[in-house]
């Protein structure tokens, strides 16, 4: 992606050499434009060798100085796929709600096409004041995406709203308003299902697995990025994503019902959850001591979560699922398809510990055709990519009749 990166007069501007480096390593590139006041804080020289791009606009030896004049703020406003500032003051805000053009970065805002996003900090009592927040309301109805701000301690001492969104939070903003929406999937409502489910054995004991849900969570990323309206549904401990309406439960009985109140209004299921399938058939109020002798569990089977959703699913409802596999992943998978009435099942081969944690993956679509080409081996977040991407032509594939 092509990323234009305001930025403006306030102390948060240094976190924006943060963020154009995150953004910068995770592939895009970044070219910033910096106003007058926001090259007090931060110069040129450290954006531009984060980047590897040029920096525009203010430089503090220069004053304001544009390469071309006559069409710079124009070739800018072309390149970009999206146009973020990072941070966005009052000024900036009240500026471009208005129409006005002051200098490079006002002007690029009104000449620019693509998605502009807006990351706001400053003192409470700016923020909360009638004339910023009608400023907000005028750029969202332009269609252009805020990142609201957080609560905390401000640089001028005061408790409250209006420090800058974390840093991890914009980019993953950035990514989803930057990334073209797939036909097929834009404004579907996609449940998915991911992380581990933990059965109580006693206060201190649960019965779990290896997974950690960074698959599913990448999933409700790239499902979120192309357009589509993700609930997510999770279990262990890893942060949920920007931006993905998520409730979090802990055993198999909790899933199911968070997934039963939510599937009537879905479009799509993506079941990626390595759900336990076992629970102790008594849960012990109280520690279990050691004892002398053999120790017994008794385990009974947890619902079957894909089995109850698929089977309750209208006909134009479609359901993925995921399996992972020590042996005959393909034939495992295949029957799996069948048993629970799938469109289709992608299948992890864990021989060796594969597939876990944040190493690496390659999924295997199955459908009834068969066996299709694997996906990865590839990072999750990229796999997550590839699986939507496939996912998006079978679906107009099937929309189309063919």
């Amino acid at each position: 992606m092509q990323i234009i990166l305001g930025i403006t007069g306030g102390i948060a501007a240094y976190k924006s050499a943060e963020l154009a480096r995150l953004l910068a390593n995770q592939g895009h590139r970044v070219r910033c434009i910096l106003t007058e006041a926001g090259a007090r804080f931060i110069t040129p020289l450290t954006l531009t060798s984060l980047t590897g791009e040029p920096c525009f606009g203010a430089n503090p030896d220069q004053g304001e100085w544009r390469a071309n004049p006559s069409i710079e703020h124009i070739e800018l406003a072309r390149w970009a796929d999206l146009v973020a500032v990072v941070p966005a003051t009052a000024n900036i805000l009240g500026k471009t709600a208005n129409g006005l053009a002051t200098d490079l970065l006002s002007t690029v805002l009104l000449a620019t096409r693509a998605p502009v996003l807006w990351a706001p900090a400053m003192n409470t009592g700016m923020w909360e004041h009638p004339a910023v927040q009608a400023n907000i309301a005028r750029l969202r109805a332009f269609g252009h995406a805020v990142v609201e701000p957080g609560e905390g301690t401000l640089a001028c001492g005061e408790e409250g709203s209006g420090k800058l969104a974390e840093v991890v939070a914009i980019a993953e903003a950035i990514q989803m308003h930057g990334t073209p929406k797939l036909r097929s999937l834009r404004g579907r409502r996609v449940l998915i299902t991911s992380g581990p489910t933990r059965e109580d054995l006693d206060p201190v004991r649960t019965l779990t697995n290896r997974s950690t849900g960074a698959m599913g969570i990448e999933l409700a990323r790239a499902f979120r990025d192309v357009g589509a309206q993700v609930q997510l549904v999770l279990g262990g401990d890893l942060p949920a994503p920007w931006g993905v309406e998520t409730l979090r439960v802990r055993s198999a009985q909790q899933m199911l019902e968070a997934c039963e109140a939510r599937w009537a209004d879905s479009d799509g299921l993506v079941a990626a959850a390595a759900v336990a399938d076992q629970r102790p058939e008594a849960l012990a109020p109280e520690k279990v001591k050691k004892g002398d002798g053999p120790e017994t569990l008794v385990l009974v089977r947890t619902p079957d979560i894909l089995a109850r959703l698929s089977a309750a699913r209208r006909a134009d409802q479609w359901v993925l699922g995921f399996a992972a596999e020590s042996e005959k992943h393909l034939e495992q998978a295949a029957a799996k398809l069948v048993k629970k009435g799938l469109d289709a099942v992608l299948v992890n081969d864990v021989q060796d510990g594969r597939a876990f944690g944040a190493q690496a993956n390659t999924l295997t679509p199955v459908t009834a055709q068969g066996p299709h080409p694997p996906l990865g081996p590839l990072a999750k977040d990229q796999l997550a990519r590839a699986v939507v991407q496939w996912w998006a032509h079978r679906l107009e594939a099937r929309e189309s009749g063919r």
